[in-house]
């Protein structure tokens, strides 16, 4: 009876020890790690809020075959992929930026959103990968087979595409700002209307207006082959420009006097550039909240609602041009109004000079801005 009993507990603790080892080797095994280009491990692999991420395959390594692995979202900064296998693979919205992807195998991989700034996707295969709204900013693409690839909206700043093959390739409102596609073939196969610009090197004889390329400006940002409030605003967005902000790889295109800081110069040079994209004789004038070619009542409202002289710390949210900040500063104020006041020209910037009754109106909308900033300030 003893025996049996001792023999009872024995199994116990043997099928006891059993489930732990199991489980700490399941809760091992289900993390994964990858190498970096510089040799370093990351582990585990973190999603791009910093959380441990679910995927528990193989570790990333170079010639790893990670075929059909789920990495949505995975945070694989400088990741070491040299030859590896992603076949299949999803990494929606994963962050790859300087990743070594170069030979890869990306065949039908799914990487809509993917952040692949300056990634080396050199000779890589993304024979119908799908790029849509892909960062390929600063990638190096060359040779890279993108074969039936989908790069709409794919943003392809400085990339480059030397010696692609883009046999098929979807290329509908693609950015192809400054990018480098000397060389590249089967370009004439390409389908959609990407965005070219002066910079973007063409393949020799290559003709963008017989493919239906669409042909952007400089002031044009975003792009949609128009130089409006929402490019004006997104360099609005990067700092105060009245003391300067200086660029770095996001900003560089929006510094158009190219002296690597974004101040008043740039937004003089962006008012006068969009002015002739549109087709106009003259720069817009700072003041002209809607660049209708006055500066009207409307201009001075579209001030007076958003006047706030204490600014706001996060220039993401404005005050933008359309809100009456016309120097970039981050904040609405009487510098603001004063430009608005010097151009102010109701009747449209051809009218020769300000009539009487226009003049009377600016005194008044004067004086009644007056008020108002004395009450904001009263009671801030």
């Amino acid at each position: 009876m003893i025996g049996s009993q001792l023999i009872s507990n024995v199994v116990r603790s043997l099928f006891l020890v059993m489930v732990l080892t199991a489980l700490l080797t399941g809760s091992v095994a289900e993390a994964a790690s990858y190498q970096t280009t510089d040799g370093f491990i990351v582990d585990p692999i973190l999603t791009r809020s910093g959380a441990a991420h679910p995927y528990s395959g193989q570790n990333l390594r170079f010639y790893a075959d990670l075929t059909n692995a789920n990495l949505t979202g995975a945070d694989l900064t400088d990741a070491y992929l040299y030859g590896a296998n992603l076949t299949n693979a999803d990494l929606t919205d994963a962050w790859l930026s300087f990743a070594n992807l170069a030979g890869a195998h990306l065949y039908n991989a799914d990487l809509t959103g993917a952040d692949l700034y300056g990634a080396n996707l050199t000779n890589a295969d993304l024979t119908d990968a799908h790029l849509t709204d892909a960062w390929l900013k600063v990638a190096d693409l060359k040779g890279a087979d993108l074969t039936g690839a989908d790069l709409t909206d794919a943003i392809l700043h400085s990339a480059d595409l030397t010696g692609a093959y883009l046999y098929g390739a979807n290329l509908t409102d693609a950015d192809l700002y400054s990018a480098d596609l000397t060389d590249a073939e089967y370009v004439e196969t390409s389908t959609g209307s990407p965005y070219y610009y002066g910079n973007t090197v063409l393949p020799a004889g290559f003709d963008p207006v017989a493919q239906g390329w669409t042909l952007a400006h400089y002031c044009d940002f975003t792009p949609d082959a128009s130089c409006d409030l929402a490019d004006i605003n997104q360099m609005f967005q990067a700092g105060n420009l009245v003391t300067g902000v200086t660029t770095h790889g996001d900003t560089d295109r929006l510094d158009l006097v190219d002296n690597d800081t974004l101040d008043a110069a740039d937004i003089s040079e962006w008012l006068s550039q969009a002015a002739t994209a549109n087709g106009h004789g003259s720069p817009y004038r700072r003041g002209d909240t809607e660049f209708d070619r006055d500066v009207d009542i409307t201009d001075f409202n579209a001030l007076a609602s958003h006047f706030d002289p204490t600014g706001v710390e996060d220039s993401l949210n404005g005050p933008f041009w359309n809100e009456g900040n016309f120097d970039g500063d981050g904040d609405t104020d009487i510098t603001d109004f004063n430009l608005l006041a010097a151009n102010f020209a109701p009747d449209g910037y051809n009218s020769s000079a300000i009539p009487e009754p226009s003049t009377m109106l600016l005194a008044s909308l004067a004086l009644i801005f007056v008020g108002v900033s004395f009450r904001l300030s009263k009671n801030g």
